[in-house]
């Protein structure tokens, strides 16, 4: 798979559901994915939570990507809110492997709720500020400042975003000036 990929999940019950891809795309001996548990949702994380277990194995699709780097970038801003750190996650290791700079910006709402923070903390060492945490603690205004962030767009930098819709809006919103199809959004 490369990087930005997801698979179909056939969870128990009679359940798919569609899951990114957030493993080092070079590691081509597994599939890794996040779920978060959403009590709210449609089942689908429920089921996986509650009927699967590490060691089980899952029916699965061949992976597929509607969300891939671009070739042509000579750096990469990539967002992530929440759980939408999945295929962002699984890009940071492409760049890293390919030498291509990038930014790694992961909001959540604590660091006790962040996903893969060992993984993305390694990242880090491997390529220094690389990865940034924002925890807004719940508080609206609290976490990253986007619109400080997009203000400007450096030459050949290309955004990738992906997290809950409200998230997802913010971010569109305050790219709206960034040159056509050099933002990216799952």
């Amino acid at each position: 798979f490369n990087a930005g990929a997801h698979i179909d999940v056939h969870v128990p019950g009679g359940l798919v559901r569609q899951y990114s891809l957030c493993n080092d795309p070079a590691e081509t001996h597994r599939y890794v994915i996040g779920v978060l548990k959403d009590l709210n949702g449609r089942g689908g994380s429920l089921r996986v939570h509650e009927a699967l277990k590490v060691g089980d194995t899952v029916r699965v699709s061949r992976p597929r990507n509607q969300f891939e780097l671009r070739p042509e970038q000579t750096s990469a801003l990539l967002i992530a809110g929440g759980i939408g750190i999945t295929p962002l996650k699984s890009m940071a290791h492409s760049l890293q492997q390919a030498g291509t700079p990038f930014e790694l910006h992961y909001c959540a709402r604590s660091s006790h709720v962040a996903a893969f923070t060992d993984e993305l903390v390694s990242l880090n060492r491997r390529t220094p500020g690389a990865v940034r945490w924002h925890f807004d603690d719940g508080q609206i205004g609290a976490g990253l400042d986007l619109k400080a962030l997009l203000a400007s767009q450096p030459e050949g930098t290309h955004l990738y975003f992906c997290g809950p819709p409200g998230f997802m809006k913010a971010c569109t919103e305050a790219a709206a000036h960034w040159h056509r199809g050099t933002v990216h959004s799952e």
